[in-house]
């Protein structure tokens, strides 16, 4: 009799239970896919428009010459906080520029505004600051791999033209040869 009605529920199972966890298992898979497909396709119609937002931003982030020509450890002045604090929200908020940063993005772009409200802001913590966001955009946009982003790109040396306010210009405008340059 025990034998009977283990049969009889593991007939049951078979008949009922395995195609009803076949058919939820089929419909969710479905979903899933559904789900990832409408994404992709969401990501690929913004492209070009996440291309234009991300090079703004990229812009934004182009430290001014005021900035690049201190002192790594000086201290930053107040109004090119405000303002370059200002630009970034305006982009963020205004221009949408929040629909087209990935988590991590966000992260370091929120990293880089709570810098720039500190008081204690320097040079060197901007900077850091502002090439993690870079080249987290990079990473995102498909432009460096995953071990391309964590290796660490070496600096050209400093342009003697532009980002050297101490190099003595002629009147034409062009740098004066080296035995002009104050040291």
């Amino acid at each position: 009799m025990a034998y009977d009605t283990t049969q009889v529920l593991l007939e049951v199972a078979k008949v009922i239970l395995l195609p009803a966890i076949g058919f939820l298992a089929g419909f969710a898979a479905q979903w899933l896919l559904q789900e990832r497909k409408s994404r992709d396709e969401l990501v690929r119609a913004l492209a070009e428009q996440r291309a234009e937002a991300l090079c703004k931003l990229w812009g934004i982030t182009t430290l001014p010459i005021e900035i690049t020509s201190l002192g790594a450890g000086a201290d930053l002045p107040n109004d090119l906080r405000e303002q370059l604090d200002g630009s970034i929200l305006e982009w963020y908020t205004k221009q949408a520029g929040a629909l087209f940063l990935s988590w991590t993005s966000t992260q370091l772009l929120f990293r880089l505004l709570d810098l720039l409200r500190s008081e204690q802001a320097h040079k060197a913590d901007l900077e850091s600051a502002v090439s993690a966001l870079r080249s987290r955009l990079k990473l995102d946009c498909g432009i460096y791999s995953t071990s391309e982003a964590r290796r660490e790109l070496g600096r050209p040396r400093p342009s003697p033209w532009t980002a050297n306010p101490s190099i003595e210009r002629t009147a034409a405008g062009k740098p004066a040869s080296a035995a002009h340059i104050k040291r």
